[in-house]
């Protein structure tokens, strides 16, 4: 038996509930070609207005490590879960209090739309 609109939307307030953090999301801009560099990906720019939502920060535990230019850098990645329908998706920046995180996966699971995941990482 399917669910009706009114049963889905009574799930996703009831998840919604857990959202507690304020979360600025701001959405990166599209690269502006360079003649001196062709790739154009040495500047990334965000929107200098964001969106505030509400979300459900959930820590993975995980940390990944890299080398970059003599130095080893730890990524660690953790879950955010936020409204169905948040504008959100891979290169934007999180804000979450004094913490930057960079969007790598934004999913909506399709049968059970509760909320939006994605897989935020920050680097330390």
């Amino acid at each position: 038996m399917m669910l009706s609109t009114k049963q889905l939307q009574a799930i996703q307030r009831l998840g919604q509930k857990t959202f507690s953090l304020s979360c600025t999301i701001y959405k990166r801009q599209p690269f502006a070609f360079d003649d001196s560099n062709p790739y154009g990906d040495d500047t990334v720019t965000f929107a200098s207005t964001g969106t505030r939502v509400k979300g459900w920060l959930v820590p993975s535990g995980n940390i990944d490590f890299m080398l970059d230019v003599a130095q080893i850098i730890s990524s660690s990645n953790s879950v955010l879960r936020v409204p169905v329908g948040t504008d959100i998706g891979p290169g934007d920046k999180v804000v979450i209090g004094s913490d930057t995180y960079y969007c790598s996966e934004s999913t909506v699971e399709q049968t059970w739309p509760e909320w939006t995941t994605v897989r935020l990482r920050r680097n330390q």
